[in-house]
């Protein structure tokens, strides 16, 4: 984020080269008290009070340049535009999972630790891929948290299947793997593991920099007890602190469990830094003028150099159309640019209000369109330059307005953009969906009607022959192309864990 660092208005800061002009105004310039005493006199009573002065004014003028000059270091992501990150957690599944030196368990904390990781990013999608020697997608991304945690809740390193070798690497692709293709919503990977080879942190030191990678370690370096049944593994439960060490020193973020909630803030920071990364490579978005936050030290350093003068002034100018009868927004108007008080509003939920402050029309619409306003969300959008977002968004008014064949058309020319966009795809799928439905249901009732007409109730069949009836229609079974895809829905009536476990021991050899 840092590296991203500049300014938006760089010529502002041609007015640094005033600051020695008003220091040297301040030594030169004489004050009034030599007039009525002696010279002598007066250098001994008078200690530079005013170059003191014009110093902390040439302090405020610096700041003020600065700010003028639009500091960056973050793109601003519009409110309604705002794409949450994908969030991959890869969760190893040894039996060193279940030592007992973070109580109850390794594995139990760590359910709890990624409950909590959840709730703290909202609108998000979470999947989970666990592995031991082989790697399996447990959870594929959902933004369901009730969902995740079920699977979550259910999982055990009992249910992997054993085997020979470390399966971290097939699991770190099949987590990358899960993430949409050409898609511009910033990902993440997170790998919870207690143990690693030495093969799998070369490995994962040579991934720094091309993977959004974090590794979470549950544990400590003295190690745990485990369960009677698990006590005869010759694996050890201490951490090996060393290679997680080096492995940070690789640019990976490591982070080490903790009782508290340290170790979740640290991860959701990471996850954030990544996002923020992500956004910045794009070029779709404006750069966040972040200058009104020098305005604080800049008024500190006006008061520190007593200026009350400039402070007057300052003041008559901002309140000069002040009337009792005037709003906030009035004053506000004059220090905070109108998309920003929208932004401010969209935050906090008042879409009504953010839309009359957006001057930008793809913002203003989508403001309307969180307010359920959607006929004037779609004259907002119309007015928005084009572009495979303002298209996106006139579909989906389109969708709630019930204009099913405007809302496909406007997906089409979105992705004529911007091809194989995951976004775009989805929303045309769901839509196109509800048109098939429409349509079927449609002829269904004109064969209703029809068959209301020619009724002939001699013509019944009673003797159905086998898969000929519509419940053995609907129950008879699919071919799928993997053998786990069909147990998610031919065994649906077992216990989350007991479909876990068929889904490891079915899945082919390859765990993929």
């Amino acid at each position: 984020m840092t590296g991203a660092f500049h300014f938006l208005s760089p010529w502002w800061l041609a007015g640094l080269l005033l600051c020695p002009l008003l220091l040297w105004a301040g030594r030169a310039g004489s004050s009034a008290w030599y007039r009525i005493m002696s010279p002598a006199f007066a250098r001994v009573l008078i200690t530079g009070e005013r170059s003191r002065r014009n110093g902390w004014l040439a302090v405020a003028w610096a700041l003020g340049m600065v700010a003028l000059a639009g500091p960056s270091w973050q793109k601003a992501q519009p409110s309604g535009l705002s794409l949450q990150s994908n969030v991959m957690v890869i969760l190893q599944q040894d039996s060193a999972m279940l030592a007992q030196d973070i109580p109850p368990s390794r594995h139990q904390q760590m359910q709890r630790k990624l409950q909590q990781l959840v709730q703290a990013l909202p609108g998000s999608r979470t999947g989970l891929v666990v592995y031991r020697s082989r790697a399996f997608l447990t959870v594929p991304l959902t933004d369901d948290p009730v969902f995740f945690n079920l699977f979550l809740n259910a999982q055990s390193p009992e249910q992997l299947p054993e085997g020979d070798g470390s399966g971290l690497q097939a699991a770190v692709q099949l987590a990358n793997n899960s993430f949409p293709r050409n898609s511009t919503v910033p990902h993440s990977l997170i790998l919870v593991a207690d143990n690693l080879t030495a093969q799998d942190a070369r490995w994962l030191s040579e991934q720094a920099g091309s993977l959004p990678l974090q590794v979470w370690v549950p544990g400590t370096a003295a190690g745990g007890r485990l369960p009677e049944k698990f006590a005869a593994d010759t694996g050890t439960t201490r951490l090996n602190v060393a290679r997680f060490t080096q492995l940070k020193s690789t640019g990976i973020p490591v982070t080490l469990i903790s009782h508290d909630n340290d170790d979740v803030n640290a991860v959701v920071r990471q996850v954030q830094h990544s996002v923020t990364q992500q956004q910045n490579n794009r070029s779709d978005m404006h750069w966040l003028n972040s200058g009104y936050w020098l305005v604080i030290p800049l008024l500190l350093v006006l008061l520190a150099g007593r200026r009350q003068w400039f402070l007057a002034v300052l003041l008559s100018v901002s309140f000069s159309g002040f009337s009792p009868q005037a709003s906030a927004s009035g004053w506000l108007d004059a220090w905070v640019s109108p998309d920003m008080q929208g932004q401010m509003a969209f935050k906090r939920g008042d879409y009504a209000g953010a839309a009359q402050h957006y001057q930008d029309p793809l913002r203003r619409g989508v403001a309307l369109y969180m307010a359920q306003d959607y006929n004037a969300a779609l004259s907002a959008f119309r007015e928005a330059p084009p572009g495979p977002d303002m298209l996106v968004w006139q579909g989906n008014t389109c969708a709630q307005l019930k204009q099913w064949q405007q809302a496909l058309n406007r997906y089409d020319e979105a992705l004529s953009l911007r091809p194989g966009w995951h976004l775009a795809l989805a929303n045309r799928a769901k839509i196109a969906a509800i048109v098939l439905q429409l349509r079927k249901q449609e002829r269904d009732r004109q064969a209703e009607q029809d068959g209301d007409q020619d009724f002939d109730p001699d013509a019944i069949k009673h003797d159905l022959e086998k898969e000929q009836g519509v419940e053995q229609q609907l129950n008879k079974p699919t071919t799928v192309a993997a053998p786990q895809l069909s147990q998610w829905y031919d065994r649906l009536d077992i216990s989350p864990a007991g479909l876990l476990e068929n889904l490891y021991h079915a899945a082919p050899e390859e765990g993929q």
